[in-house]
């Protein structure tokens, strides 16, 4: 019985399983060249279709291999991963994958040699549904200092900055207080006021080099007194961080600012009132196996921009932005868009479609004493489109709580940007 089991287990060793002595290696080797797993891209994906491209080519830094992972989603059934890289080869990894929610891949072209991704190609059984698929990318030391300029890791002042950065340990916040926040990312889009009333200007992921992002904003957004920093996953460190206003001024409102993960900044005024034309950051997070850093950006509404008597009607003929949302294309997906603090005021409301066509079903409007006024529709809306004015009853206007709408993407569009969703947005306008 022995001997079988002893002879078994040799069979499975020569199948392909590491041995005791090879793990030994496996373990040494990713310790010694620090290899970690980097997410380089999350996106939402329809699981109705057979194949789909994601673009990576703005992922910090060359990979020695990736994992692909269901972060949200019934089943991915994948039946080939395709690699491209930027050098022009291409990995073809033929194996059905079958992911439930919250499983990922095992490593795919996991190689010694980091090289740059261009491209990651997604083969599927179709089935039904929508879903969340993140790229995780496997890197090591060498392809944490690499860029598409042609820097690599020979350079000696990027290998001795991580050597320093990896032996800091816990930094401080700096120049910014801060406070804690719950680890999970803010589901509002940009220009999206959240349940507590701050507008989400953007959301960014933040590699290890140095990263240079710009968060436009814009008027249509309104005017704003404040804005502070969200960040989750890992620490960063802040270079600069400037407010640049609509009329061309600026302010820079941080310099070498460190903000540990899980926590927000206090709220940060700004030089008076102000339209904001963009926020420009240049930063990195911490070299850890926490990998990348997520960072979000929020304002706060200037005083008495909102409300009934607010300074907001006065701009853009008194339109205002409630909520923007992704279209799916199987069924009628239906979007709940709280008023919240641009309470009363309105009487009319419209819809507008970027990026695909959609079939919109139907509007509702919900009042604060619970009373509805639904709107009938089932009408297509072209990409670059408006549906409305829809003007709301006289006797309601002052009193709105939240409007939902009802519509999905169409299949067929072939005046759309690319293969993804619609992205449908919900005005308001003042009186």
């Amino acid at each position: 019985m022995l001997g079988r089991l002893v002879l078994g287990l040799c069979a499975v060793l020569a199948t392909g399983v590491l041995t005791a002595a090879e793990a030994r290696h496996y373990r040494h080797h990713h310790q010694y060249y620090g290899d970690q797993l980097i997410l380089i891209s999350e996106s939402d994906v329809d699981l109705s279709l057979d194949k789909y491209t994601i673009d990576v080519r703005q992922a910090k830094g060359a990979y020695k291999g990736i994992r692909i992972k269901n972060a949200m989603g019934k089943l991915f059934d994948v039946q080939k991963v395709q690699i491209v890289y930027s050098d022009g080869s291409v990995w073809n990894e033929d194996r059905q994958i079958d992911m439930y929610w919250g499983e990922r891949s095992r490593p795919i072209n996991e190689t010694y040699d980091s090289k740059f991704i261009d491209q990651i190609i997604i083969e599927q059984t179709p089935g039904y549904g929508r879903g969340r698929l993140q790229i995780i990318g496997i890197q090591d030391r060498d392809g944490r200092a690499m860029d598409r300029s042609g820097r690599g890791p020979s350079d000696r002042y990027d290998r001795d900055r991580y050597d320093r950065d990896d032996r800091r340990g816990n930094v401080s916040s700096g120049d910014l207080p801060v406070r804690p926040t719950v680890p999970v990312a803010t589901p509002a889009r940009p220009g999206q006021a959240t349940g507590g009333g701050d507008v989400l200007f953007g959301a960014q992921y933040v590699g290890f080099l140095t990263d240079r992002d710009v968060i436009r904003v814009g008027n249509e957004v309104g005017k704003f007194a404040k804005i502070r920093l969200r960040v989750l996953d890992n620490d960063i460190h802040i270079n600069e961080m400037k407010v640049v206003y609509a009329n061309g001024e600026s302010d820079t409102l941080a310099v070498n600012a460190d903000i540990p993960k899980n926590s927000r900044t206090n709220w940060i005024d700004l030089r008076g009132d102000r339209f904001i034309k963009e926020i420009q950051l240049v930063y990195r997070s911490r070299p850890s196996f926490n990998g990348q850093a997520r960072i979000e950006v929020f304002g706060q509404y200037a005083p008495g921009w909102l409300g009934p008597n607010g300074e907001g009607r006065k701009y853009n003929q008194g339109w205002v932005l409630l909520g923007a949302q992704t279209a799916g294309f199987i069924g009628f997906d239906k979007d709940i868009i709280p008023v919240g603090s641009n309470e009363g005021g309105f009487r009319r409301i419209r819809v507008t479609v970027r990026d695909r066509a959609i079939t919109l079903n139907e509007v509702k409007v919900v009042y604060s004493d619970g009373e509805e006024e639904v709107i009938p529709v089932r009408t297509r809306v072209d990409a670059g489109g408006t549906y409305g004015p829809i003007d709301l009853r006289g006797k309601r206007r002052q009193s709105v709580d939240h409007i939902e709408a009802k519509y999905r993407s169409r299949f067929f569009d072939s005046s759309a940007r690319g293969k993804g969703s619609a992205i449908v947005e919900i005005w308001g306008q003042h009186y």
